[in-house]
């Protein structure tokens, strides 16, 4: 049997999924530590950071050994862009910008296997943890079903085709990316304004409709515990450059205050 994903799992049993951003710290490590601390899974940042495929390979290698789920943004939109993260390990794609159905399928269409796609077919590898199966297609079948694909809202067309998008097959949870979004809509950064806010609870209705996961980044628990109570289905939280900002910049300040600096 494949390695089984337990973030759809969780979605089979309508309970959300929780992780955190991996943005600027590359070290194997870092994988194992996020793993202890009992978070479900970890987004591997390429389309913002300087991170090598090689070493979103090793990152994902030991996420997975370490019981963490590791799901990679891609850094670019040729197939192959998408399908070495899978390659290497990732057990699921955040999409950027989904704009339309048609653009979501054919990314389907690269990053499943056949019948449902068309993935180049690599059957050992750290995707099947070097393990063959005597049944191929049990294998790929097994590969597609535990391969998370989460697709981003960031503009105003994504907006409007939410409803066709959320009807494709194989598309596992939305996730909206507020300073695109934002920004699209001509409020850049601007979180309370009423279109940005109308343009959430549209994703949360259309979502709910059609039953698939939504979320957002979450940077505390208070605003998280809001969340949650309205349904939230995918939530990173925080990433490691605030994590760590915010700790260091909050002991340095009380520091020097007790210091009398």
């Amino acid at each position: 049997m494949s390695r089984q994903n337990p973030l759809m799992q969780l979605w089979g049993q309508g309970k959300p999924v929780f992780g955190t951003w991996a943005t600027m710290v590359r070290h194997p490590r870092f994988m194992k530590l996020l793993a202890v601390t009992g978070l479900d899974f970890v987004l591997i940042e390429m389309e913002h950071s300087d991170f090598s495929i090689s070493e979103v390979a090793t990152m994902c290698l030991v996420a997975r050994e370490a019981g963490l789920v590791p799901i990679v943004r891609p850094a670019g939109s040729d197939s192959h862009d998408y399908t070495r993260p899978l390659d290497a390990g990732a057990m699921g794609l955040l999409l950027p910008n989904i704009e339309t159905p048609q653009q979501l399928e054919q990314i389907l269409q690269y990053t499943k296997y056949g019948p449902r796609g068309q993935r180049i077919l690599n059957m050992r590898g750290p995707h099947t943890d070097y393990i063959k199966l005597t049944s191929p297609l049990e294998q790929v079948a097994e590969l597609n079903a535990n391969t998370a694909t989460i697709a981003m809202m960031e503009t105003k067309v994504g907006l409007d085709n939410l409803e066709t998008i959320c009807q494709v097959a194989g598309l596992d949870a939305i996730m909206i990316g507020p300073d695109d979004l934002t920004q699209d809509l001509g409020i850049p950064g601007d979180m309370n304004h009423p279109r940005y806010q109308e343009a959430v609870e549209h994703v949360i209705g259309t979502c709910a409709k059609h039953n698939i996961p939504w979320g957002f980044s979450c940077q505390d628990l208070t605003s998280a515990e809001r969340w949650i109570a309205r349904g939230i289905g995918w939530m990173p939280f925080s990433n490691d450059v605030n994590s760590l900002f915010n700790t260091f910049n909050q002991a340095a300040t009380g520091l020097k205050r007790l210091a009398a600096r």
